[in-house]
């Protein structure tokens, strides 16, 4: 077996054993994140794999414990829907996520940001995969962003190859989870689709798993914010569900 493929057992059994030995402090701390006035969040029926495994018992009142030993190195790259924007840092879905493992996340994904689009930040992600190879990552996670809607087709396409073959070459050991792009609680234009087709093909010839969770906030408006473009706390705690759930199934 070659070393890339032991080392991606390695991880996988990593990813594994944190997701099972933590289902149910997943389950406790994205319920216990608030928005607004006290409101507390309850992941609906798409996250019950998340508390269907056995774990030990989670802290009270949704405090997460420290792991005792320290995880894997896991960067993510993406948009202001990945950033947890207009909400607490601490609510972005990769931050739940982190907090109920013992990842060593860092989240670098930023307003506005696609494989094209220039983000708020004047980057884009392939900046963002520049600043994720210097942390030497044992997981990146990717996803396809609804900000390049307004670009090019086929520079999109080109430039998501383009980042997606630079992260496989940077970091040749590493585990890539690309996502489809998140929509809102309206039906997705067509288009959204071939950004998914793009983020597939390229995850297919850099050897990344792909992880289609579909639209985890399909017809569900309160979880959206009044811009509609952006979830609300409950929403990034779903998509937190979603993903987290996918990974573990991931293998």
């Amino acid at each position: 077996m070659s070393a890339k493929r032991r080392n991606k057992r390695v991880v996988a059994v990593v990813i594994a054993g944190s997701m099972l030995v933590s289902a149910a402090i997943v389950s406790v701390a994205v319920q216990s994140v608030t928005h607004g006035s006290g409101e507390h969040i309850h992941i609906n029926s798409r996250s019950a794999a998340l508390a269907a495994t056995t774990a030990p018992t989670a802290p009270p009142s949704g405090a997460v414990e420290p792991a005792s030993e320290p995880g894997p190195v896991v960067v993510a790259i993406g948009d202001s829907i990945m950033d947890g924007h207009n909400v607490k840092s601490s609510h972005a879905w990769p931050q739940l996520i982190g907090a109920a493992t013992n990842w060593q996340l860092t989240d670098l994904a930023a307003d506005g940001s696609g494989f094209v689009a220039v983000g708020d930040d004047g980057g884009t992600f392939q900046d963002q995969a520049v600043e994720a190879v210097e942390l030497n990552p044992s997981i990146v996670i990717i996803a396809a962003s609804s900000n390049d809607l307004d670009e090019d087709p086929d520079e999109v396409a080109s430039q998501t190859m383009k980042t997606m073959s630079y992260l496989r070459d940077e970091l040749p050991e590493a585990r890539i989870f690309a996502l489809n792009a998140f929509w809102g609680d309206t039906t997705p234009p067509d288009e959204l689709g071939e950004l998914d087709a793009d983020i597939l093909s390229a995850s297919e010839a850099v050897d990344a798993d792909y992880l289609d969770i579909g639209q985890p906030l399909a017809g569900q408006p309160e979880l959206m914010q009044f811009d509609d473009i952006h979830p609300v706390s409950k929403g990034l705690t779903v998509i937190a569900a979603a993903v987290a759930a996918a990974i573990r199934e991931a293998g």
